[in-house]
């Protein structure tokens, strides 16, 4: 005996009502019917009695729908007309919709519909839907559902196109959530569209709910940073990104322009990290079926201080930005929901901000827009209930890409605003705390009078002072120690793969190897532990156990390593163990620089010299591509020029701090002529990204 399924009318209200999130996420979906209708525009509009929303209409110029259609298309669930016309319809469009379910959407707004349609050549049709007598229909034959057509038309009487009468609504709208509604069909279209495109929705009403919403052309103007980006395939074809400040920061000189061609050829290249591997992927975005993607972005400076210089009222811009803050998502020019709404940080922007302090934006801060092309990006499937993409490989894929372009966007923002910051925020010192105590220490000189209470006062700063010294070393010291750990840790776990691997294979002659630099690599990690007091001492013995440390590494990158460590007698004062783990962590950029730019011809110069008057220095350099940061931006703390935002930003930060710390600087030499390198350091070129570690040859 064979049996069927049965239809419950309930199905409906499953599919539409409850299936659906929101009254916004509703109206979209009837909107993109009004897209596939190949229609210019759509009309939203909220009509008010006596102060209430009593009904909703949606009317577009669309081709419209025959009454055959309405019978074999409109109103079969699940249909997959548009489905199976993956390709542009007679307008170049390729249809939005794919699960024949978005109509019920209307479900979700009210329970009284009429819907109204015309197409070219055919009688104007008529269709009424009661919702509410649904729940009384045991089958799906008992919820009838009345069509008439209109020989003389009522509505459309010399054009074409589709209208959706909704009402006895089933929200009370307040003026919150119409206001709400308002901002998110307004931003259906790209706040970042050329004028070109060629589908577009309007929001009104009868009442004055919508005045006073700002626009965004006026918001636009109150951002300082500006991006622009384009990914085709594996690489970046476009790049712009522009600082424009506004006359009111009368102490910057100009704003700045940074494009294509100021790339670094590697930067280029679309990529991943891969948190576990150390290392970066290449994306192909048609491998991945995304497709291209053009991604537009402004970014707000919301600090005080900065802030107070904005040519705007405030709280305006500061309520605009919370509300519609964000990164958007734009297929084919309509929008795909959610992303970029408040509950959906899905490009991990303020996940980002929590992990790393420093260096990163936050949501309300930013406004941005992507987009794809529809017949291109078939690797991104909308989910049934209309919030995103699916989240297979190829989503990954187009997040990553995303993400990798808004880092370098927000690495030449960060130059900027560390620029701003120099020149507008009041307390700028290098040593804010000790600079606010030497003003406290200055006052108190000058205007206590009794000496015995002045004395005492001081006593107290004066140990204050000394304390919070004491303590920034240890931190120091620490922060240095905890960024070679995690490379530390990731050398011994390969390692201890590798070794597990010989035994495995009874290689005792490379076991014996990978112990011996397992035992290395260990003692070398301790002596940078080790407390260890100013004194004078060897620079050839700093260099010879930071590049022991990392001896292994220097193999598995195929580094070449130029030195004269072996014939160098300079001595200078210094503590030994930071000295170390300095050298070691520019070591540690050198590796990362040398393997970004993916050279074969691969040079660290480890060069002990006398050249910089009044010390002894160790230089590092490379035949890398170089500082991707201004220089002096490049010593500021959470400052990174890795792409992706990786790393903590702190490597030149606490190099240099523990340099002053040793009485020594750390000097960033962007001109190779001014130090004498020898032959082969000149010969291979190994002079990018110098670095100098200088040590006094006195004691301090």
């Amino acid at each position: 005996m064979k049996v069927n399924f049965s239809i419950s009318p309930r199905i409906l209200s499953h599919l539409g009502e409850d299936l659906i999130k929101n009254e916004s996420i509703a109206l979209f979906e009837l909107i993109k019917n009004s897209y596939d209708a190949c229609a210019k525009h759509c009309i939203v509009d909220f009509n008010f009695q006596d102060g209430k929303l009593r009904s909703l209409t949606i009317e577009d110029d669309g081709f419209g729908m025959s009454s055959k259609i309405i019978k074999t298309v409109w109103l079969v669930v699940g249909t997959d007309n548009k489905k199976k016309k993956l390709e542009p319809n007679e307008c170049g469009r390729i249809p939005l919709g794919e699960k024949g379910i978005g109509r019920l959407s209307i479900h979700k707004l009210g329970n009284k519909i009429t819907l109204i349609s015309k197409t070219k050549g055919n009688n104007e049709i008529e269709l009424s839907i009661d919702w509410n007598k649904l729940s009384s229909a045991k089958d799906i034959n008992d919820f009838p559902i009345q069509l008439i057509e209109n020989v003389k038309p009522k509505t459309f009487l010399n054009s074409v196109g589709t209208k959706i009468i909704v009402e006895d609504l089933k929200t009370d709208w307040d003026r919150r959530q119409l206001r709400e509604v308002h901002r998110n069909i307004t931003s259906l279209n790209s706040p970042f569209s050329d004028g070109n495109d060629t589908f577009s929705v309007l929001a009104k009403s009868n009442s004055n709910v919508f005045e006073g919403l700002p626009d965004f052309e006026d918001i636009k103007n109150n951002a300082l940073y500006f991006g622009h980006c384009k990914m085709h395939g594996g690489e970046i074809v476009e790049f712009k990104y522009e600082f424009k400040p506004w006359s009111s920061l009368d102490r910057v000189d100009s704003g700045r322009k940074f494009e294509l061609k100021d790339l670094l050829d590697e930067d280029k290249i679309i990529k991943k990290w891969n948190s576990d591997t150390r290392k970066f992927e290449d994306i192909d975005l048609d491998e991945s079926k995304v497709g291209t993607i053009e991604f537009d972005l402004i970014i707000f400076d919301t600090d005080a201080q900065i802030f107070s210089y904005v040519n705007t009222e405030k709280k305006s811009l500061k309520d605009y930005l919370r509300e519609n803050g964000g990164v958007r998502v734009y297929r084919d020019g309509v929008r795909v929901y959610n992303y970029g709404e408040r509950d959906n940080d899905w490009l991990g922007i303020d996940l980002k901000r929590v992990h790393r302090v420093g260096g990163n934006v936050s949501n309300n801060i930013v406004i941005g827009s992507v987009k794809i092309k529809r017949d291109s990006s078939t690797g991104l499937v909308e989910k049934t209930n209309r919030e995103g993409f699916i989240e297979n490989e190829h989503y990954f894929d187009f997040v990553e890409a995303v993400n990798y372009a808004l880092s370098l966007m927000v690495r030449e923002r960060n130059i900027d605003k560390t620029l701003l910051t120099t020149l507008y925020k009041k307390h700028r010192s290098i040593e804010p705390v000790l600079s606010d105590l030497n003003e406290v220490m200055t006052l108190v000189e000058e205007k206590v009078n009794d000496k015995e209470i002045k004395d005492e006062i001081l006593k107290y700063l004066y140990r204050v002072n000394d304390q919070y010294k004491e303590v920034k070393e240890v931190l120091i010291k620490s922060a240095n120690a905890g960024l070679n750990l995690g490379i530390v840790i990731h050398e011994l776990d390969k390692l201890i793969a590798e070794l597990t691997g010989c035994i495995e294979r009874n290689d005792k002659d490379k076991a014996i190897r990978i112990s011996l630099s397992l035992e290395k690599i260990i003692r070398g990690y301790s002596a940078m532990l080790k407390k260890s007091d100013i004194r004078l001492n060897s620079l050839r013995e700093i260099v010879s156990i930071a590049l022991d440390n990392y001896e292994f590494r220097f193999l598995d990158h195929s580094i070449n390593i130029i030195s004269n460590w072996k014939n160098s007698s300079l001595e200078a004062y210094l503590a030994k163990a930071e000295a170390i783990s300095v050298v070691t962590n520019l070591l540690d950029n050198s590796i990362f620089w040398l393997s970004y730019a993916r050279k074969s011809d691969r040079y660290i110069s480890v060069f002990i010299t006398e050249q910089i008057k009044g010390y002894n220095s160790i230089i590092v350099s490379d035949n890398g591509p170089g500082f991707s940061l201004p220089l002096d931006v490049a010593v500021e703390p959470f400052q990174t020029g890795k792409p992706h935002n990786i790393g903590s930003g702190l490597g030149l930060h606490v190099a240099k701090e523990m340099m002053m710390a040793m009485k020594g600087k750390l000097l960033l030499i962007s001109d190779e002529n001014e130090i004498d390198f020898p032959k082969p350091v000149k010969d291979n070129k190994v002079t990018k990204a110098i670095v100098a570690l200088c040590f006094p040859k006195e004691k301090q």
